[in-house]
């Protein structure tokens, strides 16, 4: 952890991964709010881009390629394939799906 702030929604921890290769480190922000009187984490932040924003395009996107339904992506979240291994050759690729490939 490298430093902590509060902030209208909530607490901003941030933090750094440390390349063991020796290149820049990756700043990383964990966004926190309270639910229950608990801290819950409602967003990662990696090197700038919002893990919360790049799951609602994913969604969206998903919905879209279903022909606006939303039955297609509910019933990958229920399998647990809604990001890591949508049937690609059910869906067209889109580049909102590689976003956090390398």
């Amino acid at each position: 952890m490298t430093g902590s702030r509060s902030g209208p929604e909530g607490v901003i921890v941030t933090s750094e991964i440390i390349r063991p290769e020796g290149g820049s480190p990756i700043k990383v922000e964990w966004r926190l709010g309270t639910r229950g009187g608990l801290y819950k984490v409602s967003d990662v932040i990696i090197d700038g881009v919002s893990m919360e924003l790049s799951e609602r395009t994913e969604f969206a996107s998903l919905i879209q390629r279903s022909g606006g339904q939303v039955q297609g992506l509910l019933a990958m979240m229920r399998n647990g394939t809604a990001s890591a291994s949508t049937p690609r050759a059910a869906l067209p690729p889109s580049p909102e799906s590689t976003l956090f490939r390398r």
